[in-house]
């Protein structure tokens, strides 16, 4: 509690007559060796955590006795741990805001409602800056819980948790032996075909999600009085509230209520993973594979990141023992600011401990970073979605971000509590901000373009297998020279060899029958000489099919195939690519510019230019010509530079071949040497990324150009 214990305001409460209503529950609950006292309205499901110090003090509120009697007294028999007029004011204020308070009669209490008023705007705000994330209750499922508690109690117990398990790890070892199919396979998961059983997956998994939720908060005694609709970027998606297994005092249980989400999650995706390993391509097949994706992908990079206030984030919070761990670990970074660069000495460390400190530390400055970058995303996400709704997004960021921080540290400058260091935290405020006008608007600084691009000559052969076999040798490796007539590959295929045993008997039986015909029935002879015929001709085709399993090269130059080694011992079908031999002279990097930044290039002369090959970060491959093509194009040079192929570049999913863009673009062509000294080795389909070096410019002036870039590609200008 603070020590100091006078307040100008206390007159206009000190008169009240409060108690905590009837309908507040109280529980306990240990924090890092502290206990902690937790209330509850059972009615309006509200929460509010106290300290015991307050706690004691809230428990001698009544209603025959002022609320300056009360501190009075709390202050004669408790005075190392009365908390001060301010606390007192502050603590009624938030209790009043969650309407734990019941009063006799009206009394002057314009502090608290000043402050509940405060509190009211911040939360309208709140709402109004998270209408990209809207709820609507729609049912009250409390009833419905309880009459199945047999079955949510049987659906979370060990026996479950033994199915859940073996699940989970059968559908991990289904999806490790196919996660080259996996991966043939997601490249379509976002074609306009599959959206709309992505999205029934999506919402019939997100309802199990929040049922698993429900179930086991209603193991461990938690009310869930909520279900509805959570419009999540305008998608509707299924919620359930069960935020009352925040006042369980046993941590396991909270962390269990927080996990059975994902739980759901992954026990789905490998119930998806079997199905869909197990099954023909078909509706059934597709929405297994999305389940399977969701259930795994989805849950672990949203739900299990506890840099998102989403399910690991809670569990986390239980785990080291933080209550409103973002909240603490935000004061935390306000403390050293105050502390240390205004000179505040009374500033509050919100820290208890060496290792709070750390953990406040750490997650403070990586979730404020992350929370940054998730939100300019979404904002970047939805200019390319919806111009207007984007620009709002990006505005309210910017005034959440940087306005009303720099309107809070105005009145922080301005208020009693830098009284004695105003001068340096007016000075260190100052030298900060013009700092960043400097470093933003006056100092120049690098300026360059970077684009995604493909290693290609004119001169190539693609090698196919003709004839479906298995793997068995390979006789080169990516990057040898090879020449016309080298081996490069040999499969194998047991049928194939079985039916040419088969047709050479067949072929023998008929010859046997064609002399016993030349004396018994020669009227027949014809008949099976083309029999005979027929037969030699299908086993001429097996021989062929059977050499075609040894697969040669049908040029010189070098062989191009980083993947191919990954193939040993697997069933290829024929006509399967299985790698390239080019000529290694002439070859060119073809590098895709968008429109906008093409512009920069007929307009701007750059300093220089240089080329870094994927896995070859160390090195930079000078390229002293250019030429940009002045021809739009929508084919991209390979597949490799688009979404399909792994790359950045957006492209039409409609398209089988994944080498249309969905965005016009300019080609930049330059030429590179096959072998060079400093060079490292430079392949045909290598994929890098070009650099184009700029005058220097500030980085204001960089992200206006970025801005009148993105209006002028969303607006057409």
């Amino acid at each position: 509690m603070s020590n100091s214990i006078f307040n100008d305001a206390w007159f206009r409460v000190s008169g009240l007559r409060v108690a905590l209503l009837d309908s507040v529950e109280h529980t306990t609950q240990q924090f890092r060796g502290r206990t902690w006292h937790v209330l509850q309205d059972r009615y309006s499901q509200k929460y509010f955590r106290l300290s015991p110090q307050a706690f004691y003090f809230i428990q001698h509120l009544t209603l025959s006795h002022s609320v300056e009697e009360v501190w009075e007294s709390f202050v004669n028999s408790h005075p190392r741990n009365a908390p001060s007029r301010e606390e007192v004011i502050q603590l009624l204020s938030q209790l009043h805001t969650s309407n734990l308070l019941y009063s006799l009669h009206a009394s002057d209490n314009e502090a608290i409602v000043k402050r509940y008023k405060n509190q009211r705007r911040k939360e309208i705000l709140a709402k109004l800056g998270a209408f990209l994330f809207v709820r609507v209750p729609l049912w009250n499922p409390n009833t419905w819980l309880n009459s199945i508690r047999p079955l949510t109690n049987a659906l979370t117990g060990w026996w479950a948790l033994c199915i859940w398990l073996l699940v989970v790890v059968l559908g991990s070892v289904v999806a490790f032996e196919n996660r080259n199919a996996i991966g043939d396979q997601s490249q379509g998961v976002l074609s306009a075909s599959n959206l709309p059983w992505l999205y029934v997956s999506l919402a019939g998994l997100k309802l199990i999600h929040e049922l698993g939720h429900a179930f086991v908060c209603k193991r461990f005694g938690g009310e869930v009085r909520v279900m509805g609709l959570m419009f999540l970027i305008f998608t509707p998606l299924p919620y359930v509230d069960a935020s009352s297994s925040w006042g369980f005092p046993n941590r396991l249980h909270r962390i269990y209520v927080s996990f059975a989400g994902m739980a759901v999650d992954f026990f789905f995706a490998g119930i998806g993973a079997i199905v869909w390993s197990n099954t023909s391509p078909g509706l059934l097949n597709a929405l297994a594979f999305n389940v399977m994706l969701i259930g795994s992908i989805s849950s672990v990079l949203f739900n299990g990141n506890p840099l998102l206030r989403f399910d690991a984030y809670y569990m986390l919070s239980d785990f080291c023992e933080i209550p409103n761990l973002y909240q603490k670990g935000q004061q935390q970074w306000k403390y050293f600011a105050d502390r240390y660069l205004l000179g505040t000495v009374a500033a509050h460390n919100p820290a208890t401990d060496e290792k709070e400190w750390y953990w406040l530390t750490t997650y403070g400055f990586l979730s404020a970073l992350y929370l940054i970058a998730v939100t300019l995303g979404i904002s970047l996400f939805l200019l390319e979605f919806w111009l207007p709704l984007g620009i709002l997004v990006l505005v309210m960021t910017l005034y959440s971000r940087i306005i009303s921080p720099g309107f809070n540290l105005f009145k922080h400058l301005r208020g009693n509590a830098t009284q004695g260091n105003r001068t340096r935290a007016v000075g260190v405020t100052a030298g900060i901000i013009a700092s960043l006008f400097l470093i933003i608007g006056v100092v120049p600084v690098p300026d360059e373009i970077k684009t995604k691009g493909v290693v290609e000559t004119e001169i190539s052969g693609k090698v196919y297998i003709r004839t479906p076999g298995r793997l068995e040798h390979l006789f080169v490796t990516h990057g040898d020279w090879i020449k016309s007539g080298d081996l490069i590959a040999k499969f194998v295929n047991p049928d194939l060899d079985i039916d040419i045993l088969i047709s050479k008997s067949q072929q023998a039986e008929a010859r046997a029958v064609y002399r016993l015909a030349l004396e018994q029935a020669p009227e027949e002879l014809r008949v099976i000489q083309e029999r005979i015929k027929s037969l030699e001709s299908q086993l001429e085709r097996l021989q062929e099919q059977r050499d075609e399993l040894s697969v040669y090269a049908t040029m010189d130059g070098k062989w191009v195939a980083p993947d191919i080694h990954q193939l040993r011992g697997s069933w290829l079908r024929s006509d399967q690519v299985l790698g390239e031999v080019v000529d290694p002279h002439n070859l060119k990097f073809y590098a895709v510019v968008p429109q906008e930044e093409a512009d920069i290039l007929f307009k701007t002369t750059y300093n220089k230019a240089e080329i870094r090959l994927v896995g070859q970060a160390d090195i930079n491959l000078p390229v002293p010509t250019l030429t940009v093509i002045p021809f739009q194009r929508e084919k991209l040079p390979s597949v490799a530079l688009g979404w399909l192929g792994g790359g950045d570049i957006a492209v039409d999913t409609d398209e089988p071949d994944g080498m249309k863009s969905k965005e016009p673009f300019f080609i930049v062509q330059a030429a590179l040497p096959a072998e060079a000294p400093n060079v490292g080795t430079v392949l045909h389909g290598m994929s890098g990324t070009l650099r184009f070096a700029l005058p220097n410019q500030t980085l204001g002036s960089q992200m206006l150009r970025s801005l009148k870039q993105l209006m002028q590609k969303r607006l057409e200008l």
